[in-house]
């Protein structure tokens, strides 16, 4: 045993030649002009000589030059330089079936139409231990005597040359005898200045059968021919058919062999890629069976693909590491296996044949030994699935949680028909009908998104046999919080119609469930979705359950309730404490839920705080859009949007939306369109207003958009960014639009979306006063019944901008009331900028600094850009008219700066409001502590308060 180990790792005996290379008839080449002069060492990387299929089985002569021209012309030269008087020797290398033989035939060809003799010879494995078998071939060509002594075949050769140049082809030559090889290295080394050409063949990685290593034949002087495969414009002439010949290529490696054993698999519909031939495979399995260890290194190697690695694959073919080594060396050397890690075949066509070569029972136990293999070391589950999927007939309860999880991954990246393969393969398992109805409706999902009635037909037959309805329509509470888009919304109201019917009175808990998610799937849709989820609405809420934990549901949804229907804030932050006062229950991480629940808690931060908490656990997200955190870091930017913190804001929602973008979700998934709306909106709050186009336009959100509750979202942010930008009469489009939307799925509440305030702005900006002042009163009155600080405000601006003189003014003191104890800094800066602006165009700017003063330095803090400069542009207004000195001798920029420094600004907010350098900035502060004798910022507010 070890014997045969070593030939592989170095032994003198030669390991087989895996494959059978071709030897084609072969036509005469003519003579081609002048060759260039002989070099020493000629090594190139291109094609070899292949023959064309269709000629084999014919009568035309094949000819050997499709992509071999550079080699022909390497061997015409050294023949060229022989027939002067100079022996050559050269050695034709490249792995097996690269078509050596063909080009050694071409060479004599060569050789003939420049007067040489010829004497060829081939070796053969069965033949290595006879011995003299390739002299003796060569002594017949030169019609001498049987070799008997070493030199009798120099005597015989220099005999020849007194004839003319002589030309002595090897074919194969590391499979010679040992006598044959002392008989040629005898000759090489007594023969030069003569027309002798030596041309010898040797396959990559064989090692010579007896004492004689291949280099010695010539002491090292001899040039070399490597022979690659051939190029894709070779193969397309090989083939016929150009259009394949780069796929065919990739698999084959261009290797002449291999082509034509692809070439015999080739179906009009077949995929190349996957394509084996079992001739192939079987011969490569014949020829290393002697050798220990080899044959199953290679068919380990072949069912684990991907996943093989020194470690696996020993311990699949059940050889010892260092040995495994040993083989797996040898191998490379023989260009059966890549110089590379991990283990794989130099080319793919050489595994599938392998794969091919081994029957169905085997091939599938051998893929579910790799399963459990790789399950044990903890690879991904969609690796270990791959093999589970081949796996088939063979019983593996264990791995149907395993193809579950790798189901839900491959939909997660959109690989659609693994992730059906995955759960097909799943219910060939013995499962309970629990777990099989499970199976089932996870696959019925799947198939739904690829055809929506195929899918039908599956949920229908799948609720059809479901023996246990409380039972069934549990797993269908569990599929329903993976659907997210509008037709999977349809899908998850169909569900809940069919199996509510199902319910006996006594499972109640079980139908309100159902038909709470149903109603959550459908009210975040679509205009005519919603309307029939609403129906669910009154009797959900009515009905309270048994069930603790479905009683957090049931104040999640009161509190919902109160948010669209927009009737009292007090309730919905009651309902919404009592349902975040437990542990996380998944209604939260619903999209529609999560994207209202925010909104209406932004007033209440300790609830707002613990809704992130609740929902930032480390559970795996149940929509495959989201990974674990979305939820979370989403609620985070738009919380800080809410309080106007909007670099934060920007952080949390950009790098969420790279996510969703990664992921190709960002025009389907719910979260995610919401995410790129709350996203545009910041942009243009802090003045980017080309980014949030942009932003907009690379999302397909420019121009018609799907009536979903998220789209409302989007109309928003698109009018807000319009009416910013001048275009007054599309905000207003798009405003009016998300209106309607809202009141069609009879959602009319402040607490969502504020569109009528910006339709106010759009309205003023078209001269539309009448419609704006209604649409302020609307709003107003909406306002009231909510009763939030946030809501009152927003109404209060909208009702100052409609308003003329001293009813203006006393709105705006209003908001700016209700707004100042609010987390909502931006629009706080807003109140005190209109309120500002207003009181000097009254003609009294004395009353109006201080109002903008502080709108600069919160609209500062929150970094939006085109506030700052609107109320530093009514700031610069006011001073003309106020301009009577200023106090410890500081200028009027001395003492604005110092004033916004000692609130607290820093140098950098402070440049920004006053559209400064820091540099500048950093001047006046350094006049003020002078004036003020004072070292730092640190004394600026007790320095300036002296001076009042």
């Amino acid at each position: 045993m070890n014997d045969r180990i070593g030939a592989l790792a170095g032994d003198p005996r030669p390991l087989p030649t895996s494959l059978a290379e071709p030897r084609p008839t072969v036509s005469t080449v003519g003579t081609e002009g002048n060759a260039p002069a002989p070099v020493r060492t000629l090594r190139y990387p291109g094609c070899p000589t292949v023959v064309h299929p269709e000629r084999l089985s014919g009568g035309t002569v094949p000819t050997p030059t499709v992509g071999r021209d550079a080699e022909l012309r390497a061997t015409r030269a050294l023949l060229v330089a022989t027939a002067a008087g100079r022996a050559t020797t050269a050695f034709v290398t490249g792995e097996v079936g690269v078509g050596k033989s063909a080009l050694l035939d071409a060479v004599t060809g060569q050789a003939r139409a420049l007067g040489f003799a010829v004497a060829t010879a081939r070796a053969t494995r069965l033949e290595s231990d006879l011995r003299g078998g390739v002299a003796g071939q060569l002594a017949d060509g030169l019609r001498a005597a049987p070799v008997e002594a070493l030199d009798d075949l120099h005597r015989a050769v220099r005999r020849a040359l007194g004839r003319g140049p002589l030309l002595l082809a090897v074919d194969d030559v590391h499979l010679s005898d040992s006598w044959s090889l002392r008989c040629l290295a005898y000759l090489l080394r007594r023969v030069h200045e003569e027309p002798l050409a030596v041309v010898l063949t040797a396959a990559t990685g064989q090692s010579p059968a007896g004492e004689v290593a291949l280099p010695e034949l010539t002491g090292g002087h001899t040039a070399t021919v490597e022979l690659a495969g051939l190029d894709v414009a070779a193969v397309g002439e090989l083939l016929g058919d150009p259009a394949i010949a780069r796929a065919c290529h990739e698999v084959t490696g261009g290797n002449p062999y291999l082509l034509r054993a692809l070439q015999r698999e080739l179906t009009p519909d077949a995929d190349i890629g996957t394509l084996g031939s079992p001739d192939i495979g079987q011969i490569l399995r014949v020829c290393l069976r002697p050798y220990e260890g080899a044959t199953e290194l290679v068919r380990a190697t072949a069912v684990l693909g991907a996943d093989a690695t020194v470690d696996r694959v020993a311990t699949m073919a059940g050889v010892e590491p260092r040995r495994a080594l040993r083989i797996i060396d040898a191998l490379v050397r023989l260009h059966v296996f890549r110089d590379d890690y991990p283990i794989a075949f130099v080319h793919p066509f050489l595994r599938n044949s392998v794969l091919a070569d081994l029957p169905v029972a085997t091939r599938a136990a051998d893929h579910a030994r790799a399963a459990k293999l790789l399950a044990d070391a903890g690879a991904p589950d969609t690796r270990v699935a791959e093999h589970l999927r081949a796996a088939r007939a063979i019983p593996l309860p264990w791995a149907v949680d395993v193809l579950r999880r790798a189901a839900r991954q491959a939909t997660h990246d959109g690989r659609l028909d693994a992730a059906q393969d995955y759960l097909e393969r799943a219910l060939e398992e013995r499962l309970t009908s629990d777990e099989r109805l499970a199976v089932q409706l996870e696959l019925v999902h799947v198939t739904y998104v690829v055809d929506q009635a195929e899918g039908m037909a599956k949920l229908r037959d799948a609720l059809a046999h479901a023996d246990d309805a409380r039972s069934a329509a549990g797993q269908a509470v569990s599929m329903l919080l993976r659907l997210c888009s509008a037709p999977e919304a349809r899908l998850a109201l169909s569900i809940g119609l069919q199996l509510v019917s199902r319910l006996s009175s006594q499972e109640h808990d079980e139908s309100w469930e159902l038909r709470t998610m149903s109603y959550l799937a459908g009210v975040g849709n679509n205009v005519g979705l919603a309307l029939r989820a609403s129906m669910f609405t009154e009797e959900l809420e009515s009905e309270v359950p048994n069930s603790p934990r479905l009683r957090q549901v049931h104040s999640a949804l009161m509190s919902l309730g109160h948010a669209l229907r927009g009737d009292s804030a007090e309730k919905a932050v009651q309902y919404a404490a009592e349902a975040l006062d437990g542990d996380r229950v998944d209604v939260f991480t619903q999209p529609f839920v999560f994207a209202v629940s925010t909104c209406f808690m932004a007033d209440a931060p300790d609830l707002s705080d613990r809704f992130r908490r609740m929902i930032g656990s480390e559970a795996e997200p149940h929509d495959y859009h989201l990974r674990k955190g979305t939820a979370v870091s989403l609620a985070h930017g738009m919380d800080y949007l809410a309080k106007g913190d909007l670099v934060r804001a920007k952080t949390f929602l950009k790098w969420q939306l790279r996510l969703f973008d990664e992921l190709h979700a960002v025009d389907v998934c719910p979260m995610a369109i919401l995410c790129a709306a709350r996203l545009a909106e910041v942009l243009v709050d802090l003045g980017r207003f080309e980014e949030s186009r942009d932003l907009l336009a690379r999302h397909g959100f420019a121009g018609e958009l799907p009536e979903m509750f998220q789209h409302n979202v989007t109309l928003f942010a698109r009018g807000k960014l319009k009416l910013a930008t001048g275009d007054a009469a599309g905000a207003l489009a798009d405003l009016s639009e998300c209106g309607r939307r809202l009141t069609a799925s009879r959602i009319d509440s402040p607490a969502i979306l504020p569109w009528r305030a910006l339709a106010v702005r759009a309205h003023l900006a078209l001269g539309m006063r009448e419609d704006a002042a209604r649409l302020a009163l609307e709003d107003l009155e909406r306002a009231k019944r909510w009763g939030t600080p946030r809501a009152m405000g927003t109404a209060l601006i909208a009702v100052g901008l409609t308003s003329d003189d001293e009813p203006a003014v006393r709105a705006l003191r209003k908001a700016v009331e209700y707004l100042t104890e609010s987390a909502a800094r931006l629009l706080h800066a807003e109140a005190l900028f209109e309120l500002g602006a207003r009181l000097r165009r009254r003609g009294q700017p004395e009353r109006a600094i201080p109002h903008l003063r502080k709108a600069v330095e919160l609209s500062a803090r929150c970094e939006s850009k085109p506030l700052i400069g609107r109320a530093a542009d009514e700031l610069r207004a006011c001073e003309p008219a106020t301009a009577r000195g200023t106090a410890h001798g500081l200028t009027r920029q001395e003492t604005r700066v110092a004033g916004m420094a000692a609130r607290g600004l820093t140098n950098r907010q402070i440049a920004e409001a006053l559209f400064l350098t820091r540099r500048t900035v950093e001047l006046h502060l350094s006049g003020a502590y002078r004036k003020l004798g004072i070292t730092g910022r640190a004394d600026l507010a007790a320095a300036l308060h002296r001076g009042d």
